[in-house]
């Protein structure tokens, strides 16, 4: 009578791997590295949010300033022309003398304020530029993860099919009732739905049955089904395996 007892055992060891199996499949190693890479990279991108507006203003002011200066020193170098062109002295010439010295006041003026800017930018710059080349290995980076996960999860699902294809052979030898019922318990577990009777303890729940309980098992016959009184599973007993 040791046949379909076998049977049982065998199935409720595979459906416990079909679930470590499935429970895997979140702890694949190139899915775990994938997760820790997005997480830093979302990390490097919040950082760069972070600062883009604290950059924006400012290189915004260095490029207006920038055009002013340009736009300025062509307009002193355009006088300056005038004035080494002319010849003699009267107020225009002396007018056009002055405006150079006012343009010149101006762009030193400018010029300490570009190098204002520029310090207050280059910090900024230098983070942004450290957050863009750790950044950029993980792009090539994430795509060989994602095909090595998607191995990874081939490999796993080769093997669920390999295990899915000996639990349909072996459930198709068992009894339909008893069948009926092992799923029945196996859905409500979410895992097994018999275990065996090993060393007085349910290698489901891991309870030891009672003293009263062990001695009625002992007495049944080796075709009756029994069931672990903690955690309702069918209980093998060692007498009903096969050696």
């Amino acid at each position: 009578m040791s046949a379909p007892f076998d049977d049982l055992s065998r199935l409720a060891d595979l459906d416990l791997a079909l679930v470590a199996l499935e429970r895997s499949r979140g702890g694949l190693p190139a899915r775990r590295a994938l997760a820790e890479l997005s997480e830093r990279f979302a990390e490097l991108e919040r950082a760069r949010a972070l600062l883009e507006p604290e950059r924006a203003p400012l290189a915004a002011s260095l490029t207006a300033l920038e055009e002013e200066v340009a736009r300025l020193s062509e307009r002193k170098a355009q006088i300056e022309a005038r004035l080494d062109a002319a010849t003699g002295a009267g107020r225009e010439l002396e007018a056009m003398s002055g405006e150079v010295r006012h343009l010149a006041e101006r762009l030193d003026a400018l010029e300490d304020q570009e190098l204002e800017l520029m310090e207050a930018l280059e910090p900024i710059d230098e983070r942004l530029t450290g957050l863009r080349a750790e950044a950029a290995p993980m792009l090539p980076a994430r795509d060989r993860l994602v095909a090595e996960m998607a191995a990874e999860e081939e490999a796993l699902d080769a093997g669920l099919a390999a295990q899915r294809l000996e639990r349909d052979e072996l459930a198709s030898r068992l009894e339909p009732s008893l069948l009926q019922r092992y799923e029945r318990i196996a859905a409500r577990e979410g895992g097994a739905g018999a275990a065996r009777l090993e060393h007085g303890s349910c290698s489901g729940c891991h309870l030891a049955v009672s003293a009263a309980e062990a001695d009625r098992l002992r007495h049944l016959a080796p075709e009756e089904v029994s069931t672990c009184e903690q955690c309702e599973r069918i209980l093998i007993r060692p007498d009903q395996l096969g050696g």
